[in-house]
């Protein structure tokens, strides 16, 4: 196995299970972390949305 195959197969799941512990050791913290994220998934997509409306006009 080549190791950068190893690495981004187990990436994932590293990732997962960080997010878990995380969730489990800062409940609060976590809730504060994913509601920024949403937050900036949801900015993102209006800034997406105006900026294709813009072209297409």
């Amino acid at each position: 196995m080549q190791p950068v195959k190893t690495i981004s197969r187990f990436l994932p799941t590293l990732i997962v299970l960080g997010t878990v512990i995380y969730i489990f050791t800062d409940p609060q913290g976590a809730a504060a972390a994913f509601k920024w994220a949403f937050q900036t998934v949801v900015n993102g997509g209006q800034q997406f949305a105006e900026f294709i409306r813009a072209m297409t006009k």
